[in-house]
């Protein structure tokens, strides 16, 4: 697979430099030129605790520097998701984000691994 995507749990490791997992995330993408995208769905994920303290502004201009593309859900990507909610018994946010990954062609960089044991092509990271 070519490009990569972040999980949510990924995403929110980088933008954190207090995460138990943000030095593993920043040695991996250090490893590659490429940049990385995020599905829609890991967009909101990451937003979370900044709309809880008030920063959501902040965030989003640092996601916004940081990311090249944020991936819009779209009907084939629904089926994908709903195809691996009904095999791997998956939640329903991981389906969208890991058929995000399939449908792009993508490798799935993830600290989650059920996550990355259901989805083709995914990497789990390690702490």
């Amino acid at each position: 697979m070519a490009g990569l995507i972040l999980d949510s749990d990924a995403l929110i490791a980088l933008m954190n430099v207090n995460d138990e997992h943000h030095k593993s995330i920043i040695k991996r993408l250090f490893q590659t030129q490429d940049g990385f995208s995020i599905s829609v769905v890991t967009y909101s994920e990451a937003l979370i605790r900044s709309f809880e303290t008030g920063k959501e502004s902040l965030m989003i201009e640092r996601i916004s520097e940081l990311v090249n593309e944020i991936v819009e859900v779209t009907k084939s990507i629904a089926e994908i998701a709903a195809d691996l909610r009904a095999s791997a018994k998956i939640k329903l946010p991981d389906a969208l984000i890991a058929a995000t990954a399939i449908e792009k062609g993508l490798t799935l960089l993830t600290f989650d691994e059920k996550l990355a044991k259901k989805t083709p092509g995914a990497e789990l990271l390690g702490s």
